[in-house]
């Protein structure tokens, strides 16, 4: 079967992926956002993906012959419940049926509305399970927060763009993890806390192999000091 995916500007999206329920590759959209699968027997439901979209989880029932689908851009919601944002992300969804038959009058789609079955999937259950452990963290790393004094040695690990010496991934507290499970780390003596903002400042002894790196725009070297969050970030206490 053949059909065509536009986002939700009635805008072509191009070269989205087409997976089947086990995110099995089953087809790709071409530039212009056509499409041709087979739909294996046994699947039931397709999974439409694409950079910056939201993923699209739909069925096609038998009599659908040319499915027609619209992406929903990803959008990233800062400072809101994951309530709200789920009735934000409701109230575009709520407009589907409008704008597949405004998708048909302009000519980007053949059928003046929806064939397939879709329905709206919240985020807020994974919100509320990643602000959960979020929350667990935190308070965990408090915790260990208190137990540091100034003059005490850690290190804290890192992940780099090789190409610019410039770090660019914080890790997660990991309580299993060890200095072997990590490529990068810098190695420094405690010079400075702020026990309300859960701050360190640090001061390099060693950060092996790199003598300077880039770190939010300041470069570090052995002997500067700089300050880290660790209410969210790991430090392995020696």
């Amino acid at each position: 079967m053949s059909g065509r995916v536009v986002d939700e500007n009635l805008e072509i999206a191009p070269l989205v992926t087409i997976y089947d329920k086990d995110t099995t590759e089953i087809g790709k959209a071409d530039l212009d956002g056509y499409f041709e699968i087979e739909l294996p027997k046994e699947t039931e439901k397709i999974i439409f993906a694409g950079l910056g979209y939201e993923w699209a989880t739909i069925t096609i029932p038998n009599d659908c012959k040319t499915p027609e689908i619209i992406l929903f851009f990803e959008y990233t919601y800062d400072f809101m419940s994951s309530k709200k944002i789920d009735r934000l992300r409701k109230k575009r969804f709520d407009k589907l049926t409008e704008l597949h038959f405004q998708a048909f009058k302009k000519g980007l789609f053949k059928t003046d509305k929806p064939c397939v079955n879709r329905n709206f999937e919240p985020y807020k259950p994974e919100l509320d399970r990643i602000a959960k452990l979020l929350k667990k963290q935190a308070k965990e790393n408090k915790n260990d927060f208190k137990d540091l004094e100034i003059g005490d040695s850690l290190k804290i690990p890192f992940g780099l763009d090789t190409s610019k010496k410039k770090i660019n991934t914080y890790y997660s507290p990991c309580k299993n993890c060890t200095e072997e499970d990590y490529k990068y780390l810098i190695e420094g003596v405690i010079v400075g806390e702020n026990r309300r903002k859960l701050t360190l400042e640090i001061k390099i002894v060693e950060m092996t192999p790199y003598d300077s790196l880039e770190y939010r725009g300041e470069i570090l070297s052995i002997d500067s000091t700089f300050k880290y969050e660790m209410k969210y970030f790991e430090v392995i206490i020696e």
